[in-house]
C-alpha cells in the first residue's frame, strides 16, 4: 500500500504536460471568477467598472479611458503620448496604468479593423490563470516534475491573497510576472543555461516594462541578482556579465526611451507617500479577510495606507511553512552562498516594504528621520509594501520544492492539505470581486444618457474643476464618468486622472530646487486650477463644452452670448455655433 501511495502522489510528468495540467486548473479557478460577457468586454461591469481595494473607486474606469483614447489615436513617438486626454499638453498613459502591452494590441486591432475592443475582461482572466503556470515553471526550473507538484503550485498561486486582494488596479494583477522571473532566475543559474535564456530575459524585461513599472522593478532586481550571481557562481567571466549586463541594460533603456517614460510633458518621478503606503509587521502572518479566521477581521492599518501593504500569505501557506521550516533553515544555510545576492535583495525589499515608520499591528514601535529630498526620491516606489510579494511568491516556492525534493508521502499530502486551507482561506476575497462584478457600474453622478448626448454633439470637452482641482468625491467620480463618455467617442477633454499630476512642474525645476518641491508642486497646482476657470468664464470656441461642476464661475461671470443649462446637478455652458 506504501509503496502503491508512493507512485500516485510522485507520479512524473514531462513538463510540457505539467504546464497544461497548471494551466488547466487556474484557467477552471479563474472561470469561478469571469463570465464570458466580462471576458469580452461586454459586460454592464464596463460601464464604469470598478475595484474593492482602497481608493480605487475611479481606477479602474480612469485605465479604461485612458486606453479607449490611446487605442483610437494616431500612431506616433513618444509611443504612449496622447494629446486628447489631459488636452491641450496631452499626457503619457504610461502613467495612467494601461498596462501598455494591452493597449498596443487595442490599438493594433483598431488599426487593422477599425473596431475599438476592450481587451482589459481578457487581460484580467488570464492574470488570475497564469499564477499557477509561472509557478509550475520555478517547479520545472528546479526540477521537480510530480503532477501532484503542479496542482498544488497552481492552487497556491491562484489563491494568493495579495494577488485577490488588489482588485482594482488592473496592471498590478499581472503578479504572474515575478513569479515568472523566480522561474528564469533558476534557469539561468544552471550550468548549461545558453544565449537563449539571456535573449528571453531582455523580452521578459520589456514585457514587465509593458505592464506596470512595480513589476518591472522586482523583475529587473531578480534579474540583476542572477546576473550577479552567475559570475560569483563561476557561470560566466566579469567580462561576459558586464557584456551581457550592458546590451540587457541599453536595449530596455532604448525601448523606455521610445515610450516616453523620460518626456518632459510626462508626471514627476517622485511623489509624496514613503512610509505611508507600507507594509505592517504582523501584515503577512495575522489572518485578514480570512475565510478560516473570519472573526479576526479586516486588514491591519495602522497609518491609513498600509493597505497597499496587505501581504497576508494565507493559512495554508503559513501552515506549510511552519511545518518545513527546520528542513528550509537547514536549505538556507547550505545554499546561502549559491543564491547570497538573492537573499541580500530579498533582505532588503522587506526592509523597504516596512519602510522607516515600522508599525506592528496599530503601534508605532519607531521611526528613522529620512531627508525631505530622499523621501521625494523614495517616493518614486511610494508604495512600497508592494514589494514583498516577491519574498511571498519565493516562500510558497521555497516549500514546494523542499516538501518534494524529500519525496515523502505524508509530507506531500499534508502540503496538499494545506492548499486546500488555502483555497478556503480566500474564499472572503475571492466573493468580493464576484460580488463587485455583479454589482454592474453602481449609480451615475450623471445621467448617462444626457451626457452622451452633450459628448456626441461636443468638439471638445473641458470639465471645471477637472479630476486635477477636484475637492470632493462626487466632482471625482463625475470627472471620471465624463472622461470615459469622451474616451468612447474619442472627444478630447481636458481632465485626467493620475497620481502623479505635475501641474506644469518639470523635472528640471525638482533638480534645481529639490527642497521645495512641495512648495513648487502647490503653487503650480494653484496656478493651474486658476487658468481652468479663466478660460471657462471666456466660454471657448464653438463647439467647446464646459461641465461644470461647482458654484464657481457663476453665470453673470461667463462672456456674453455663451448659454447654459442643468446637467443633473451640474450645468454646461456651450457657445452657440454660428
Amino acid at each position: 500500500m506504501s509503496e502503491r501511495l508512493r507512485r500516485v502522489v510522485f507520479a512524473e510528468l514531462p513538463a510540457w504536460q505539467l504546464l497544461v495540467l497548471a494551466a488547466a486548473l487556474s484557467v477552471l479557478s479563474a472561470a469561478t471568477l469571469f463570465d464570458w460577457s466580462f471576458v469580452a468586454g461586454r459586460d454592464a461591469f464596463w460601464l464604469f467598472p470598478r475595484g474593492t481595494i482602497g481608493g480605487s473607486q475611479n481606477d479602474m474606469a480612469a485605465t479604461l479611458a485612458a486606453y479607449l483614447y490611446y487605442v483610437q489615436s494616431p500612431w506616433r513617438l513618444p509611443l504612449f503620448h496622447v494629446a486628447a486626454l489631459g488636452a491641450p499638453a496631452g499626457t503619457n498613459v504610461i502613467f495612467m496604468d494601461v498596462v501598455p502591452v494591452v493597449a498596443l494590441a487595442g490599438k493594433l486591432i483598431h488599426t487593422l479593423t477599425g473596431a475599438t475592443v476592450n481587451l482589459y475582461g481578457a487581460y484580467l482572466f488570464l492574470c488570475f490563470s497564469l499564477p499557477g503556470v509561472a509557478m509550475t515553471l520555478v517547479l520545472i526550473a528546479a526540477r521537480i516534475r510530480y503532477a501532484l507538484a503542479a496542482i498544488i503550485a497552481a492552487a497556491f498561486a491562484t489563491a494568493a491573497p495579495a494577488l485577490l486582494w488588489r482588485w482594482g488596479h488592473v496592471a498590478l494583477e499581472a503578479q504572474f510576472l515575478p513569479i515568472g522571473a523566480l522561474a528564469l532566475y533558476l534557469f539561468w543559474l544552471q550550468p548549461r543555461a545558453g544565449r537563449l535564456v539571456e535573449r528571453v530575459w531582455v523580452a521578459y524585461l520589456v514585457l514587465a516594462y509593458l505592464t506596470n513599472i512595480y513589476l518591472f522593478a522586482m523583475v529587473g532586481i531578480v534579474w540583476l541578482c542572477a546576473l550577479i550571481q552567475r559570475r560569483l557562481n563561476a557561470l560566466a567571466t566579469t567580462r561576459e556579465a558586464f557584456g551581457i549586463g550592458g546590451l540587457t541594460v541599453a536595449a530596455v533603456t532604448i525601448f523606455i526611451a521610445l515610450c516616453g517614460q523620460f518626456g518632459t510633458e510626462n508626471g514627476l518621478p517622485i511623489a509624496w507617500g514613503y512610509g505611508y503606503y507600507s507594509m505592517n509587521l504582523l501584515s503577512p502572518f495575522m489572518p485578514q479577510q480570512s475565510g478560516l479566521f473570519p472573526g479576526l477581521g479586516g486588514v491591519i492599518d495602522a497609518n491609513g495606507g498600509q493597505y497597499e501593504g496587505f501581504n497576508y500569505l494565507g493559512a495554508g501557506l503559513l501552515l506549510a511553512s511552519i511545518l518545513v521550516l527546520p528542513c528550509e533553515l537547514g536549505w538556507l544555510v547550505r545554499n546561502l552562498r549559491r543564491h547570497a545576492l538573492l537573499a541580500v535583495a530579498f533582505t532588503a525589499l522587506t526592509a523597504f516594504a516596512i519602510s522607516h515608520h515600522v508599525y506592528a499591528g496599530h503601534r508605532l514601535l519607531f521611526w528613522v528621520p529620512v531627508a525631505p529630498s530622499l523621501n521625494q526620491l523614495l517616493g518614486t516606489f511610494r508604495s512600497s509594501g508592494r514589494f514583498f510579494w516577491l519574498i511571498g511568491y519565493a516562500q510558497t516556492a521555497i516549500v514546494i520544492v523542499l516538501v518534494f525534493r524529500r519525496a515523502r508521502p505524508v509530507m506531500a499530502l499534508c502540503l496538499a492539505g494545506a492548499a486546500c486551507l488555502q483555497i478556503f482561506d480566500v474564499q472572503p476575497l475571492r466573493e468580493q470581486i464576484i460580488a463587485s462584478r455583479a454589482a454592474g457600474p453602481g449609480a451615475a453622478e450623471l445621467d448617462r444618457a444626457e451626457v452622451a448626448d452633450l459628448v456626441g454633439r461636443a468638439r471638445r470637452i473641458e470639465v471645471v474643476p477637472s479630476f486635477q482641482c477636484s475637492a470632493n468625491a462626487e466632482q471625482r467620480r463625475a470627472n471620471v464618468e465624463l472622461m470615459l463618455a469622451s474616451a468612447w467617442a474619442n472627444v478630447p477633454t481636458n481632465t485626467l486622472y493620475s497620481s502623479r499630476q505635475s501641474y506644469g512642474l518639470t523635472l528640471r525645476d525638482v533638480l534645481q530646487a529639490p527642497d521645495r518641491v512641495e512648495q513648487m508642486l502647490r503653487a503650480s497646482a494653484a496656478a493651474y486650477c486658476r487658468q481652468e476657470t479663466d478660460r471657462a468664464q471666456r466660454g471657448g470656441d464653438p463647439g467647446e463644452i464646459f461641465v461644470f461642476l461647482a458654484d464657481r464661475p457663476q453665470q453673470q461671470e461667463i462672456a456674453p452670448g455663451v448659454a447654459c443649462a442643468p446637467l443633473s446637478w451640474a450645468r454646461y455652458c456651450e457657445r452657440p455655433k454660428e
